[in-house]
């Protein structure tokens, strides 16, 4: 078994949580069958032949988020307008309709459907841990640095785009108690912010101690998988579990990385 990490940075990303339908909400870290999927797509596999891919070669993946520029919430209201609405004719009719009774047809559409909301990230960094048979690993780190992949990668869905993806590093898979990212809620036994910097501030009378850093950790429980299994999601902080489990480690990082089939959706 090998290993391997990589940066990748979005413009935009939603990974859209499992459990819900109409409201679009997002993980703060995409969960391990979204990152199977995504390295699965830089090798060319299919989605219908992704499970049978990581359980043959032993996949297992886990991410930290390294930065974020923050998130916003959409809102819309989709709805069909039938075959009389959408034709030139019904087009104009309707505009018609809206100049002389614009409160009427407003009406009218607003009770169609309701506001769906979507939350989505902006400018989020992630740092991708994979670890696999060592064919895969060494086929994943030529066509990373290469830049050659199979199909399209994308932050969730086919409209959120990739800024950056490189800073490719060999790796090694571990057994570790401490790591970034996310682990199941059950195995977490403490949660440590990362430690802050400070700097010394002078004005003409006093020294002023002042946080250098001042944005602070953030954590986040959701459920994960068909199973709904509660994961604890880590910014600016590092996961204790209460025993080893598995992680890739390069020079910088220790993440933690589980396998993906368990968490695949159908």
């Amino acid at each position: 078994m090998k290993a391997l990490t990589f940066v990748v940075r979005f413009h935009t990303a939603q990974f859209k949580l499992h459990h819900q339908k109409l409201t679009r909400r997002t993980y703060l870290i995409p969960p391990p069958s979204a990152i199977a999927g995504f390295f699965g797509a830089i090798l060319g596999i299919p989605r219908e032949d992704l499970k049978r891919f990581c359980e043959e070669q032993k996949v297992m993946v886990g991410a930290e988020l390294r930065s974020l520029g923050g998130y916003y919430v959409t809102a819309s209201r989709i709805f069909k307008f039938d075959q009389r609405r959408s034709s030139i004719e019904g087009i104009v009719s309707l505009l018609k309709e809206f100049q002389q009774n614009p409160e009427k047809v407003y009406k009218d559409i607003d009770g169609l459907r309701p506001l769906k909301e979507s939350e989505e990230l902006f400018e989020p960094e992630y740092k991708f841990a994979i670890a696999a048979e060592d064919k895969i690993i060494e086929e994943g780190l030529r066509r990373l640095r290469e830049l050659d992949f199979i199909y399209d990668v994308f932050g969730g869905n086919d409209y959120h785009f990739i800024d950056y993806i490189g800073d490719v590093k060999e790796a090694i898979l571990i057994k570790s108690v401490e790591g970034t990212g996310y682990c199941p809620e059950k195995l977490v036994q403490d949660i440590r912010a990362w430690e802050y910097k400070y700097e010394l501030v002078y004005n003409t009378k006093y020294y002023l101690v002042e946080r250098r850093d001042k944005r602070l950790p953030l954590i986040v429980v959701a459920p994960v998988g068909p199973e709904l299994e509660n994961f604890v999601f880590v910014y600016r902080a590092t996961i204790v579990a209460k025993s080893e489990i598995d992680a890739v480690q390069d020079k910088e990082s220790t993440i933690f990385v589980f396998d993906p089939v368990r968490y695949l959706v159908p």
